[in-house]
Formats: structure tokens, sequence, C-alpha cells
């Protein structure tokens, strides 16, 4: 199952937070041990999937002991792609950092040497890519850049789903809802920073752009969960607060997580019925 998590918005609707926090739980929430779930971005950015997730300078013991040596992640993907080398599960997951008893993997895109490198390589190999990358898990979750790279446009039509993270914006709402109808016959919502007090709240956006419910999730506002982010500890922080109970200042945001992720389950398993037909 191919995914990009996508916005309109630059810099305005947590696509990053909302990949790292839905990539997190969705593993916790399974009783699969085998499931497997790669991760990586289109584009490079100083915030990234590698510095929210875990910070190298964490002593929390969730950090796996060797995760760090890694040959070059994505770059190591994007040669064997270009040489049409055939990539091997044992390599790809060498060149990965990763998470959560190996079920969750980072292919960083560190070892490129710019962004213009990176665009040209993943331009030309993205889609032979994420194929080669299905083969050996069980997920593809693609941090797209909302910029007009054309390496975005290729991902965005080859996921299976994608993820339209939206913002309590009138205008970055009417300017998505007005230009990209193709986008949305197979969107899922997901609305990050969340504020229930906002006149444009879940219910209203719902009823004005007429979206499912069950097509359209909050991960709601979360002071400690910003700073995990800041600090790369967003899964001991996911991790220390799972079952927190009501009394736990971050229980109204777990809570909310945890029915996104289950939204967004269910209808990854609709897809996913659906492909099999």
């Amino acid at each position: 199952m191919k995914v990009a998590f996508w916005s309109n918005a630059r810099g305005k609707s947590c696509v990053t937070s909302n990949l790292a926090c839905i990539s997190v739980l969705s593993i916790l929430s399974s009783d699969r041990l085998d499931k497997k779930t790669i991760i990586f971005e289109n584009h490079q950015n100083i915030i990234n999937l590698g510095n929210v997730l875990i910070s190298p300078n964490s002593k929390n013991e969730v950090r796996e002991k060797n995760h760090y040596c890694v040959e070059q992640g994505l770059s190591k993907v994007l040669c064997h792609m270009e040489n049409r080398k055939e990539l091997s599960k044992e390599e790809l997951f060498r060149y990965s950092e990763h998470y959560l008893g190996k079920q969750l993997f980072y292919l960083s895109n560190g070892g490129v040497r710019n962004a213009d490198v990176l665009e040209y390589q993943l331009e030309r190999e993205c889609i032979q890519t994420m194929q080669c990358l299905e083969k050996y898990s069980n997920r593809i979750f693609v941090d797209t850049a909302t910029t007009a790279l054309i390496s975005s446009r290729k991902i965005l039509r080859q996921a299976d789903v994608v993820v339209v993270n939206l913002s309590q914006n009138h205008s970055m709402l009417e300017h998505f809802f007005g230009n990209y109808s193709s986008i949305q016959s197979k969107a899922f919502y997901i609305i990050g920073n969340y504020d229930e007090e906002v006149n444009l709240s879940r219910g209203t956006i719902m009823r004005q752009y007429h979206i499912p419910g069950r097509q359209i999730a909050v991960i709601p506002h979360c002071a400690q969960f910003s700073d995990a982010l800041s600090a790369g500890t967003t899964i001991p922080f996911l991790l220390g607060n799972y079952y927190c109970d009501e009394k736990n200042p971050n229980y109204h945001f777990i809570q909310g997580a945890k029915e996104a992720v289950q939204l967004f389950e269910n209808h990854l398993q609709t897809v996913e019925e659906g492909r099999c037909l």
C-alpha cells in the first residue's frame, strides 16, 4: 500500500508531524509484529522525519542500538534503481534507520548532495522505487513536498491513498477543494494541530465540502507533542503516553490521535479490499 502525505499549504498543515504520529501509532495499535512500514521524503528540509522521530542524543531505550550506522539511506536505493540493479530485502533494511522493533524503517535522504540532485533522481526513479519498496513492506508513507516538483506529481499519481493534510484556514481550504479534484478522488483527510474552539471545526468542514465522516480525522493541538517533535523525542513521547489516563494532560491528544489512526486504518482496509476485487 503506497500512501502519500501531502498538503497544498506549505508549512501550515503539519504534514511531517502527522505522518510521524500516524506511522508510530499505527504500529502501536496493531498486534501484528511482522508488519513493516517504510517512510521517506521526496525533499530536503531541516525538520525531517528522522529528527522528529528520535534524536541521536536521546537517552531513551527505544532507540535502536545500531540504526545510525546506515549506508546513506535513500540515495543507495536510488542508485540501485538508476543502475537497474536488483535491490535485496537485506540491502534495503541495511540502508534504513529502524525503530519500534524493526517495524518502522526510515530512508533518510541525507546522503544526497543537494535538493536538485534528489529531485533529478526521484523524478526519474520514484515510481520504480515505490514499486520496489512495496515488495518488502506492507506500507510506504511518503512525506511529499507541497511545491510543484515533478516527483511530487508522480508520487501523488502512483499512491493508492493521498492523505491530504488540511489546516483550519478558509483560504487554504477553498484553494484545495477548488483546484485538486484528481487528488480528492483518493483522499483521506487529516486536520493536524486541531483546535476545536475554531469556527472551522471538523463538522463544519465536513458539511461545507461534503466529506464523509469516515474520511476525515483530527490530531488535536498538544503543546507537549509539539515540544517532542522539536526535541526529536516523538517516539518516546507517544510510547510514554499511549496508555495514559484522563488525569494526564496529554489524554485528550492521545485519544484524538488514536481515533484518527482507527479511521485511517479503516480507510486503508476499504481501499485494499477494493484493489482485490
